[in-house]
C-alpha cells in the first residue's frame, strides 16, 4: 500500500511542474498581447502628439486668418484620415453659413450653404460645444434628412461627423466640420479631443495674427501721421526734408539734376476773411489735388507750412522745372474752388524755382533757401508768376 501511495505521489509531483509551465506560458502570451496593444496605443498617441506639435508650430507663424483655417483643415484631415475637413463661418441661429475653406476642395471659397442640411453644425453653434455623430444612418439628428434622401434617391457616403465650434476676433464664430466616409472607421471621442485641442491652438494663433495685423495697421497709421499733413494728406515738412536729403545723395552720386518749386498762395488771408476758414481749408485741399495730379510718381509733393507747398522734381533741369511751374500757375489761376453757400473762390500762386547742381547749392537747406529767395522775388514783382 505504501509503495502504491508513494508512486502516485511521485506522479503528482511530476505532473505539477508541467501544469505550472503551461499556465505560465499562457499568462506570458496574454501579457505579451497586452504589451503589444499598449505599445501600439502609445505609438498612435505619440504619432497624434507629433501631428499636434507640427500643427501648433505651423499655426504659431505669422499667418493670416484664412491661411490658418486652410492649414489646420488640411493638417486635421491628414492626422485623422478624414475624407472631408472644412471651416464654416456662421453665427448661432443663422439659416446659412459660408465655407471659408475645404480640404477636399481647396479652390472652394465663400460658398454659401443651407445649415438645415447640417444639423450638427447648427447644434454645435447653439450649444457651443463639440458634436459627434458616429453613424449618420442611425443618428436621430439625421432622421428627417434620411427620409429626404430616401425620397430623392440620394446615396450618402458619409459615415460619421464631428462639428467643433470656435470663436475668434471676439465676435466671429464658426465650426470645423470633420467627416469620414462609410468605408472608414467611425470618428470617436478621442478624435474629438484631439481636434478640439488643435483648433483651440489655431484660434489662439488667429487671435495673435489679428493682434499683429492690428498693431501693424496702428503703426502704419502712426507712421502716416508722423510724415503726412493731416489736411492735405501730402508729405509734411519733416518727411520732405528726410526724403530730399536722400534724393540729393542719389542725384549727386549719379550726377543728375534736381529742381525744387516753392509755391505760395497769393493773398490767402483774404480767402479766409471772405469765405471763412472752412473754405480756406477746401482751397488748400484743392491745391494739393492739382499738384498731385500734375506730378510724376518719382516727384515729391509736400505742404511746407500754412499756404506754402513744395514740389521736388528729380531728373529735371531748371528749364523743365520753370515750364512745369508755369503750367501749375495757370491751372491754379483758372481753377474754380467750389465753396458751399458761396461763389466759387479763385486764387493765384507765386512760385520760386531752385536747381541742383548750381553755384552755392550743396545741401537741402541751400536748395530751400534758393527757392525761398526766388519766391520772394515773385511776390515782390507782383505775384502770380514764376521766378528763378
Amino acid at each position: 500500500m505504501s509503495s502504491s501511495g508513494d508512486a502516485n505521489a511521485d506522479r503528482s509531483n511530476l505532473d505539477r511542474p508541467n501544469g505550472t509551465a503551461e499556465e505560465q506560458l499562457v499568462a506570458l502570451r496574454t501579457a505579451l498581447r497586452k504589451a503589444e496593444a499598449e505599445l501600439q496605443r502609445v505609438r498612435q498617441e505619440a504619432e497624434s502628439k507629433r501631428h499636434l506639435v507640427d500643427i501648433m508650430h505651423e499655426v504659431m507663424g505669422n499667418l493670416s486668418t484664412e491661411e490658418i483655417f486652410h492649414m489646420v483643415a488640411r493638417r486635421l484631415a491628414r492626422a485623422l484620415e478624414l475624407s472631408h475637413s472644412s471651416v464654416i463661418l456662421a453665427k448661432p441661429g443663422d439659416a446659412r453659413g459660408s465655407v471659408a475653406t475645404a480640404f477636399e476642395q481647396p479652390g472652394l471659397l465663400n460658398l454659401e450653404i443651407e445649415l438645415d442640411r447640417y444639423p450638427e453644425v447648427s447644434a454645435a453653434l447653439e450649444q457651443k460645444r463639440p458634436v459627434l455623430i458616429q453613424d449618420l444612418q442611425t443618428s436621430p439628428w439625421y432622421a428627417r434628412l434620411r427620409e429626404q434622401w430616401m425620397r430623392d434617391g440620394t446615396q450618402m457616403n458619409v459615415r460619421s461627423v464631428i462639428a467643433l465650434p470656435f470663436t475668434f476676433e471676439k465676435t466671429r464664430t464658426g465650426v470645423f466640420l470633420l467627416r469620414r466616409t462609410v468605408d472608414q472607421e467611425p470618428l470617436s471621442a478621442s478624435d474629438v479631443e484631439f481636434a478640439d485641442t488643435v483648433i483651440r491652438s489655431a484660434v489662439n494663433a488667429i487671435e495673435q495674427a489679428h493682434m499683429i495685423e492690428q498693431t501693424k495697421a496702428d503703426n502704419a497709421r502712426l507712421e502716416a501721421l508722423a510724415h503726412t499733413d493731416p489736411l492735405t494728406h501730402l508729405l509734411n515738412r519733416r518727411a520732405l526734408t528726410i526724403r530730399l536729403v536722400a534724393e540729393l545723395e542719389r542725384v549727386r552720386r549719379y550726377n543728375s539734376p534736381l529742381t525744387m518749386l516753392m509755391i505760395d498762395l497769393d493773398h490767402f488771408k483774404q480767402v479766409n476773411d471772405t469765405y471763412g476758414h472752412l473754405v480756406g481749408d477746401e482751397v488748400l485741399r484743392g491745391i494739393s489735388t492739382i499738384l498731385q495730379r500734375s506730378v510724376r510718381s518719382v516727384d515729391m509733393v509736400a505742404r511746407y507750412g500754412g499756404e506754402e507747398f513744395v514740389v521736388v522734381l528729380p531728373e529735371t533741369g531748371e528749364q523743365g522745372a520753370v515750364a512745369f511751374a508755369e503750367r501749375i500757375r495757370q491751372r491754379v489761376e483758372i481753377h474754380k474752388f467750389e465753396a458751399a453757400r458761396a461763389q466759387p473762390a479763385r486764387v493765384t500762386v507765386s512760385i520760386g524755382v531752385s536747381a541742383f547742381p548750381a553755384p552755392h547749392v550743396e545741401t537741402a537747406e541751400d536748395l530751400f533757401a534758393k527757392a525761398d529767395a526766388a519766391l520772394y522775388r515773385a511776390k515782390e514783382m507782383g505775384r502770380n508768376q514764376v521766378r528763378v
